[in-house]
């Protein structure tokens, strides 16, 4: 009964738009025993947290969201005449990921290679860098799940199938949603890199083949990504895995080049290591995928709503051809 009434809980704080505070109670439960020692007396809850989150409960949580949280538990079923108070202690059931000093760099990229009216105004590279252990990672797949399971629900009036969160292809309801996640990482886990060209201002000759022009950028937005960063370790590259084999040895070509680059230049002694992964397997590629689709409209449609969820995790965001004043052709 513990873990269903944590779940009543967080959906009222969803609610009350404290995201930030339900997802950090995912999977927590709770015990709940009399401290002066008579029965129908005051209360006390024990909150066993995931270890990710236990400093923020026990040292960061404020008074305002500490008695926002006694409030709720006092209006949960309890045999108790009050419960006003809570205490904090570790769940030491949970399986503790590794943790490392491996840099992990998610690719993505928006725009289309039409260099014309018709295409995309804009084209741009965006990295998320991140270190172990990945946090809400299973509270993203769980929130996939309920979506699936939902279908059961003899009132929906619709089949959600989701293999991975996409943000162009998923419904508003869950593009909300997923932002509203993505919006309650901490700071200083999540960091993003975006470099962006305005089409019409790139020259002719730059773009008119676009096996140079998708080989250059992608590898000189890699070396602007490490030299921000001042990468010194050694670190893995993830991108969404490509339907053509030719794409991803273009790919795996500017990387490389722009990589070997960054470590002869910095004369460091790193190994660094490219997969190309299948989005449904990686929910940081779909968090950069979201992110990207953000920032993408941002540029593209002067549409901030979603982009001022993260940009507080934005590092740079380079407008490559910000100085130049000619476009080659109309938009």
């Amino acid at each position: 009964m513990s873990n269903k009434y944590i779940k009543i809980i967080q959906q009222i704080l969803k609610q009350q738009d404290r995201y930030d505070l339900s997802v950090k109670l995912e999977n927590c439960y709770y015990e709940d025993y009399i401290v002066d020692g008579c029965n129908g007396g005051i209360g006390e809850i024990k909150l066993f947290i995931h270890p990710n989150n236990f400093l923020f409960f026990k040292n960061e949580l404020s008074k305002d969201d500490n008695d926002l949280l006694i409030t709720l538990f006092d209006s949960l079923p309890h045999n108790y005449y009050e419960i006003n108070s809570l205490v904090f202690a570790i769940d030491t059931n949970i399986i503790i990921e590794k943790i490392t000093d491996t840099i992990y760099i998610f690719v993505d990229e928006a725009g289309d290679m039409d260099f014309s009216k018709n295409g995309t105004k804009h084209y741009m590279f965006s990295f998320l860098v991140k270190k172990r252990p990945f946090k809400l990672h299973e509270y993203i797949s769980n929130y996939r799940y309920t979506l699936l399971e939902n279908n059961l629900s003899k009132f929906s009036n619709f089949k959600v199938d989701i293999e991975a969160f996409h943000a162009s292809y998923d419904n508003k309801y869950v593009r909300d949603e997923l932002f509203n996640i993505i919006e309650t990482f901490e700071k200083e886990a999540v960091k993003v890199y975006s470099y962006i060209l305005e089409k019409p201002k790139v020259e002719p000759l730059k773009r008119k083949d676009k096996d140079s022009f998708y080989i250059e950028n992608l590898k000189y937005s890699i070396q602007r990504l490490l030299d921000k960063f001042d990468i010194d370790t050694h670190f893995i590259i993830i991108t969404d895995r490509l339907p053509l084999k030719q794409n991803k040895k273009k790919q795996i070509k500017a990387l490389k080049e722009g990589i070997n680059n960054y470590i002869s230049n910095k004369k460091l002694d790193i190994r660094y290591d490219i997969f190309h992964h299948c989005s449904a397997s990686s929910v940081n590629l779909q968090i950069i995928d979201y992110i990207s689709w953000a920032i993408f409209r941002k540029y593209e449609r002067n549409d901030i709503k979603y982009y001022d969820k993260i940009k507080k995790y934005i590092l740079d965001e380079e407008l490559m051809t910000k100085e130049r004043k000619i476009n080659h052709y109309e938009i």
